[in-house]
């Protein structure tokens, strides 16, 4: 299911996000690849298609979440939500140390899971970025 969103839209949700991946935080201004503005809780789900809905978001962050609301964790298996952008503080559910996103919350160990957040290759990514005082 795609929407069309205004260029207008797409970057007041970019300057919103202060051109970073509103999920693992990576700056927009240093990827060799083009950001997407993701619904956060997709339009399959009757999300809307509004400002409050609305993401700056990497491209592996968004593949990996797709139309994903949640994800179950052990040992539990129980259906912990994802970390939604608009309504929470990014450093509520997580803290970056040295690369890695370290999950604070189930909602930041939710997301983590999902996302994958802490493959090496994107690790790596971010360390060299700390080290330069660019993430997070």
């Amino acid at each position: 299911m795609s929407v069309y969103i205004s260029k207008w839209v797409r970057k007041l949700v970019i300057e919103r996000a202060g051109h970073r991946c509103e999920y693992c935080r990576i700056p927009q201004l240093i990827a060799n690849y083009e950001f997407h503005v993701e619904h956060i809780i997709g339009l399959q789900h009757d999300g809307p298609n509004s400002l409050d809905n609305l993401a700056n978001c990497c491209p592996f962050c968004n593949w990996k979440k797709g139309p994903n609301l949640g994800s179950l964790l052990p040992p539990s298996q129980k259906i912990v939500p994802l970390f939604h952008p608009r309504k929470q503080n990014w450093f509520d559910h997580f803290r970056a140390e040295n690369g890695l996103i370290i999950p604070l919350t189930n909602v930041g160990k939710a997301t983590s899971k999902l996302l994958e957040f802490n493959l090496p290759e994107r690790v790596e990514i971010r360390a060299m970025l700390s080290i330069n005082g660019l993430y997070p």
